[in-house]
């Protein structure tokens, strides 16, 4: 499921120029998440996973500081991020 994240942020970055999170960053952010997530699991399981990981970024990064870890290539060793994922994945059985 990390890589799911991974995917999805490609989708929606380019948008990102400001440090304040806005609706259809999120929306975006979401939506590339499910498009990735129901080829893995239930359509319930992708809407549980993607919303909770939504979330969870957006409570613990700013915009900003989530494509600067991304563009560094250190997503995945990120210690706010991975327990995002830990958490969502939990929450869906994995």
């Amino acid at each position: 499921m990390r890589i799911l994240i991974t995917i999805f942020i490609l989708f929606f970055s380019k948008l990102l120029h400001a440090n304040e999170w806005k609706m259809e960053y999120l929306k975006e952010m979401n939506d590339g998440c499910l498009k990735t997530a129901v080829d893995n699991v239930s359509i319930g399981q992708a809407f549980e996973y993607c919303g909770c990981s939504t979330h969870g970024i957006y409570e613990e990064f700013e915009v900003d500081e989530i494509l600067d870890i991304f563009s560094s290539g250190g997503l995945l060793e990120n210690r706010k991020y991975i327990r995002i994922i830990t958490d969502c994945n939990k929450k869906i059985g994995f």
